[in-house]
């Protein structure tokens, strides 16, 4: 059975958007969810990203973070797996409160 994941723009405010995500990810479905943000974001600056209701393997390795190229600030919440990727990336600002980071993707600069 294929994987099967959902990603809902909830709020567009040029050049912002704010989508969110849901069901389960593969490890070898990361790469997908990756391209599907990538698409949805172009030409946005900042992007606010609600991961939290992906379900994601426990402690498998995503090969892709699903994150998308090219905005320039990224406000994600998301499991806890993620959490270690997300400091890798300088434009991802981790959330644990889903009211911080929506206030934090309203006060983004652009």
């Amino acid at each position: 059975m294929p994987t099967l994941f959902r990603i809902r723009v909830l709020a567009v405010s040029d050049p912002r958007l704010w989508c969110a995500g849901s069901g389960p990810v593969a490890a070898h479905f990361s790469r997908a969810v990756h391209d599907e943000l990538t698409e949805l974001c172009a030409g946005m600056s900042v992007v606010g990203l609600d991961l939290r209701e992906l379900s994601l393997p426990d402690g498998d390795f995503l090969p892709d973070v699903p994150w998308p190229d090219g905005p320039h600030t990224i406000h994600l919440l998301g499991p806890a797996v993620l959490r270690s990727q997300a400091a890798e990336d300088e434009r991802v600002h981790w959330h644990v409160d889903p009211r911080v980071a929506w206030e934090a993707w309203l006060d983004a600069s652009l």
